[in-house]
Order: structure tokens, then C-alpha cells, then sequence
């Protein structure tokens, strides 16, 4: 906009891909935003009883691999729950 340019030395550069979700098989199944992610609550649990969501699909998810492992460790925890009809941790 100003046509000013200025040269910063850096070390690398990370280049984001894959910012879509690819939630197109479940958007009649299960609530999503605006922008496809699926929305869920803090046990990953959707709108459809029974159905889970975890990593980079889910809404308010920042996209990295720790946040995605934790994600998917709560929704296997919650869904052994939801199968067992019994808690198997304190909420």
C-alpha cells in the first residue's frame, strides 16, 4: 500500500496449509461453524449424541499437534464413556 519495503533476516519461514476443514461428510450430521469447523464442547463431544470431534477440525482449535494429541486423548476418553455409560475420570 505504501510501496515501502524493508529487509528482515530471518532463520525460516512456516507456510500454512490445510486451513480449510475438511468436515463436509459430517456437516448433516453435526453443528459447525461458520467456516466448517465442527463445534463441540470440552469433552469433544458434538451435537449428535455419540459422535466426537478432535484436532484441527474442531472449532476454537489453534492447530498444532500438542493441542490435536490432547484433543484426541479427551475424545477417546469421552467416547469409552458415552459407550460404557459410566465416567472413567473426574470432571
Amino acid at each position: 500500500k505504501t510501496n515501502q519495503s524493508e529487509e528482515i533476516d530471518i532463520d525460516g519461514v512456516f507456510v500454512s496449509v490445510g486451513r480449510t476443514p475438511q468436515s463436509e461428510p459430517f456437516t448433516n450430521l453435526v453443528r459447525c461453524n461458520e467456516r466448517g469447523f465442527i463445534i463441540t464442547d470440552r469433552d469433544m463431544a458434538t451435537s449428535q449424541d455419540g459422535i466426537f470431534a478432535a484436532g484441527d477440525i474442531r472449532a476454537g482449535s489453534i492447530m498444532q499437534i500438542s493441542t490435536a494429541v490432547g484433543d484426541g486423548t479427551i475424545a477417546g476418553i469421552s467416547a469409552s464413556e458415552y459407550i460404557l455409560m459410566k465416567p472413567i475420570r473426574n470432571k
